[in-house]
């Protein structure tokens, strides 16, 4: 087959239709197309504020999200509990591999969780990534969320979870270990937790890294101090 280039479209030999060549690279979610390429379908988070925030408008389909967490506990599992729970609705497992502790049924419950659509894989060490990126080969579920363990990170197993990803629907989130470094990678968000909590946008596919936010700030309520206490006024 041939193909012909004129005056910025692309011409295929014997069709007469035009097809633009921005049309050819949307199809093609692998180009990379630098700070202009457009976002691809999103998981929506559940959270209006959220959304708003995320460069893609939500958790990116088919992509790697890279969590990068100060410490454990900051509200980094309760930020992805709505739209895990909304894929559980449509029936859609949701799979937790290698989760440092053991996930709180009566908290998913309450979180909208159908617990019988939530896989839990008791592996670890390299086990528990080659686990998640067998469930994402499936292309079967919702999403997959994987914990590193401690040490190394090898940036192998990373890429390999970004190719299982993009054959389906479905997103993979990576927490890392609070002080590990993650390699260089393709994934297409790479968010820092920080007490809040706060988001930093550390790795952005087609956008502008640097931001940092704190979702649901709105519902904050800052109290004054009024006057000053016994102990200032001595």
């Amino acid at each position: 087959m041939k193909i012909h280039a004129v005056a910025g479209d692309v011409l295929q030999e014997n069709t007469p239709e035009k097809v633009s060549i921005e049309r050819l690279l949307s199809r093609r979610a692998d180009v990379w197309r630098g700070a202009g390429r457009p976002p691809g379908p999103a998981l929506g988070t559940g959270q209006p504020a959220l959304d708003a925030c995320l460069p893609t408008g939500g958790w990116p389909r088919g992509r790697l999200v890279e969590l990068l967490p100060d410490r454990f506990g900051l509200g980094e599992f309760d930020m992805l509990l709505p739209a895990l729970a909304g894929e559980a609705r449509r029936n859609r497992p949701i799979v937790f591999s290698g989760p440092p502790l053991v996930p709180c049924p009566q908290a998913l419950a309450r979180a909208g969780m159908d617990l019988s659509r939530l896989v839990v894989l008791q592996a670890r060490g390299n086990d528990q990534l080659w686990a998640a990126e067998q469930c994402l080969k499936s292309g079967l579920c919702g999403a997959v969320l994987v914990w590193h363990p401690p040490g190394r990170v090898s940036p192998r197993p990373i890429r390999r979870l970004q190719l299982a990803a993009e054959s389906g629907p479905a997103p993979v989130f990576i927490w890392y270990c609070p002080g590990q470094a993650p390699p260089p990678s393709l994934a297409a968000l790479r968010l820092a937790i920080h007490a809040g909590p706060a988001i930093s946008v550390l790795r952005d596919r087609g956008g502008k890294p640097g931001r940092r936010f704190s979702p649901g700030q709105d519902n904050v309520v800052v109290m004054e101090q009024k006057g000053k206490s016994k102990r200032e006024s001595q």
